[in-house]
């Protein structure tokens, strides 16, 4: 596949314990930038502003564009807040318990994006990154690529 072929890809999203499905995608979108989509899919799970701070700062990707690229936040944000803001921190410190968040519960969030011959009967369909997300979330994921 080279860089300009638009394929169709699967978005699914879950967590480190009840995992995510290859079977039952959330939705569909057809592109040639499986890796942006992974990062806004991704942002579109967050509020903006302080959200997309959050996830920015402690999204990790890997994967393969043929197979499937993973992006994962190991760790919550430390504490909730009243505005609903996610305040920075250190995902490394131990909890109370002596223990990381993820050690015990798994990847906290996983967004998984993989390449699909056909959409299940009942998914959304999008066209193209742009008809799936939202402007801001998908201009920001653009704008941190690598």
């Amino acid at each position: 596949m080279t860089e300009s072929e638009t394929k169709l890809y699967g978005v699914s999203s879950g967590d480190g314990n009840n995992g995510v499905s290859h079977m039952f995608a959330d939705y569909y979108v057809r592109t040639n930038e499986p890796w942006t989509l992974a990062r806004a899919a991704m942002l579109a799970e967050f509020k903006t502003g302080k959200g997309h701070a959050f996830a920015l700062a402690n999204m990790e990707i890997d994967g393969e564009a043929e197979y499937t690229i993973s992006a994962m936040i190991l760790n919550p944000p430390c504490e909730d807040t009243e505005d609903g803001s996610y305040p920075e921190c250190d995902n490394e410190e131990e909890a109370e318990d002596g223990r990381n968040w993820s050690e015990a519960n798994g990847a906290w969030l996983i967004v998984e994006v993989f390449p699909d011959n056909e959409p299940r009967e009942g998914r959304p369909v999008y066209e193209s990154i742009d008809d799936a997300l939202s402007e801001d979330v998908v201009a920001l994921a653009r704008k941190e690529e690598p």
